[in-house]
């Protein structure tokens, strides 16, 4: 495929999916900002930023609540380690694709071979982790064990389907890459070594060949990609995006203190209130509306 081509068939995809996750992504900000007020969750990070950093730096970073599972921890801090350091690659392959330079990188750091290396480990660390989960899934099938398992009653085929997803993510990477090393226009040397190792295996091809399966592993890359971030939107693996802003606003771990008051319309609710109460005013919460953001989050 010609670069330009290769240009047209991306903003083909990119026009058929993007409007789609814009909608669902308004949807989604409308629905939880329609909740009502939650001032003691803005208050609890704008009144204590270093608590609210460490806290979101132990747990989505640190990855601490699930790593007490170790093996199926261990095996998430891979595949979310991966979202964040591919984003490069996905950087890389939108440069490629709209400057239609093959050998396009990233300035300054593009031919750093430690960025390269890292790229490649993260992508081989994220398999390892999805065979981790595959394994713990085949393993703990409610198939075997009935109500023993720890997925009995479970939807499972949207797990399977991110996996699959996620797998899919990689292997892309791996071809677009391997090509690009094979025709001479992969920005790192030894330090990607993965890239580097498919390269030498399509390195009997011809240009043509590479110039095809380069492109065609960019749009592919591209293209699952943009699947994959729709289907995160319209599923329980929407976490990848909302738990890291939830654990900044969450309540602050107190033992043992009091339970959260009854609110009324954002506020704590107190005797006082009650002359200035109207008929319409809700204690609590008795339908879905009266939810704060912070819940709908």
């Amino acid at each position: 495929m010609t670069p330009t081509q290769t240009l047209i068939a991306g903003l083909i995809m990119l026009a058929l999916i993007v409007p789609l996750a814009l909608k669902r992504v308004a949807f989604l900000v409308k629905w939880i900002t329609d909740g009502q007020p939650a001032p003691q969750s803005w208050e609890n990070a704008a009144e204590h930023p270093i608590a609210a950093g460490n806290k979101h730096n132990v747990e989505v970073l640190g990855q601490k609540k699930l790593l007490k599972w170790t093996l199926p921890g261990i095996a998430h801090a891979f595949v979310m380690y991966a979202f964040f350091i591919l984003l490069t690659v996905y950087i890389e392959a939108f440069g490629i694709l709209f400057t239609r330079n093959p050998k396009w990188a990233i300035p300054v750091i593009g031919h750093w071979d430690v960025l390269g290396f890292a790229q490649d480990t993260i992508s081989v660390l994220c398999l390892l982790g999805l065979a981790i989960f595959s394994w713990i899934r085949i393993k703990n099938a409610p198939e075997k064990l009935g109500r023993k398992s720890r997925f009995e009653g479970s939807h499972l085929g949207g797990a399977w389907l991110t996996l699959f997803m996620i797998f899919n993510i990689i292997w892309t990477l791996l071809l677009f890459r391997g090509a690009a090393a094979a025709a001479g226009n992969f920005p790192y040397g030894w330090g990607a070594y993965a890239s580097n190792g498919v390269g030498k295996l399509l390195s009997g091809l011809s240009e043509h060949t590479l110039s095809y399966f380069e492109g065609i592993g960019l749009l592919l890359h591209i293209g699952v990609m943009l699947v994959f971030s729709l289907l995160v939107l319209h599923s329980k693996h929407l976490h990848i995006f909302i738990a890291p802003v939830n654990v900044t606003f969450g309540r602050r771990p107190i033992a043992l203190g009091a339970a959260k008051p009854l609110m009324v319309n954002g506020e704590p609710f107190n005797l006082e209130m009650v002359e200035d109460l109207d008929e319409e005013a809700v204690l609590g919460i008795g339908k879905a509306e009266d939810f704060s953001w912070k819940a709908n989050l």
